[in-house]
């Protein structure tokens, strides 16, 4: 199987056409004032995307409070991932964990975090070495953040 990890940053398309419609509102209409603070990395298999994920150098405006109170994560040299996604056809194959490995493998010293608003995604970023930290006081919208260091 050949499996190539790149950065579709000039080709945006590539990752925006995998996504559900609804992510594709998140970001799509927002990518011209993102592309200066955000790479995309995609995975393809065979020639074709089927996992990618975008990494932040900043935050965005549209970050949520438990989000926004986490920015000085940015001034101790940690990277922002967000919107990473496998079509729900390519799921269990575990291409979001070949595509967190690859990511890593081009810097290692590089340290990530995130956020998480679905509690059963916990297992799999602990899974790939991401480690909680810190937990939204808000019951009714929770969130969690990650980091990778």
């Amino acid at each position: 199987m050949d499996i190539q990890f790149s950065n579709a940053t000039n080709n945006p398309e590539l990752f925006f056409n995998i996504l559900p419609e609804d992510w594709q509102d998140l970001i799509v209409p927002y990518w011209e004032s993102y592309k200066e603070a955000a790479k995309i990395y995609v995975l393809k298999e065979n020639g074709e995307v089927v996992a990618g994920g975008l990494v932040f150098s900043k935050s965005l405006p549209d970050m949520s409070d438990f989000e926004r109170s986490l920015q000085y994560l940015f001034s101790e040299g940690y990277l922002y991932l967000g919107f990473i996604w496998v079509p729900l056809e390519k799921r269990n194959r575990n291409l979001a964990s070949q595509w967190l490995t690859l990511l890593k493998k081009q810097d290692p010293t590089q340290k990530y975090w995130l956020t998480i608003e679905e509690e059963w995604l916990k297992h799999f970023y602990e899974k790939n070495g991401f480690i909680l930290i810190k937990e939204s006081d808000n019951d009714d919208d929770k969130e969690w953040l990650y980091v990778y260091r």
